[in-house]
């Protein structure tokens, strides 16, 4: 008795091979995004993408104290990041830190949405369009108050100008 085999009923599977080093390196990776988190204050954990299991974690971390403890936590947390977006969790925590290209972009599209709401009438429509949930009465005295400010011979930035900016920044975040 032949068999014949039929090339429909045959599935083509394609394994990624990875070696070990690479898994290694991966893992690290993972354990060192988690490091971060753990140096996050509690409050900016509430505005990341994370799982119930990952939060327990990340707080049970602020209550260890022993360094072997520490580290082996700090490998359990590497495993659950794995079961986590971890690419999305590392633009969040980006975002966040004042040293890193992401937030240094954000602050910058701040300070250009104020300049455009200062000097330019229609920025305000934009901005609104853009943002549908802000406040238009606030938004509009705020910038009021700003324009104020930088008008005159000499431009003093004040209270309303630095205002401004965090209405957009708390705006912008949210």
């Amino acid at each position: 008795m032949s068999k014949k085999h039929d090339s429909t009923d045959q599935t083509d599977i394609e394994y990624e091979i990875v070696s070990k080093s690479e898994m290694k390196r991966e893992m690290e990776r993972l354990q060192q995004l988690g490091k971060r988190l753990t140096e996050l204050n509690t409050s900016q954990w509430q505005t990341l993408t994370i799982s119930d299991v990952l939060h327990a974690a990340l707080v049970e971390s602020k209550r260890l104290k022993n360094h072997e403890a520490k580290r082996r936590h700090m490998q359990y947390i590497g495993k659950v990041m794995r079961d986590e977006n971890w690419e999305l969790i590392q633009q969040q925590v980006d975002l966040l830190d004042p040293s890193s290209e992401a937030y240094g972009r954000r602050i910058g599209q701040m300070e250009k949405w104020r300049e455009r709401l200062i000097k330019d009438s229609k920025a305000m429509n934009a901005f609104i369009d853009e943002y549908p949930d802000v406040d238009r009465q606030h938004l509009r005295n705020l910038v009021r108050n700003a324009s104020k400010e930088m008008a005159g011979d000499e431009p003093k930035p004040g209270s309303g100008y630095k205002k401004l900016f965090q209405f957009i920044k708390e705006t912008m975040v949210s």
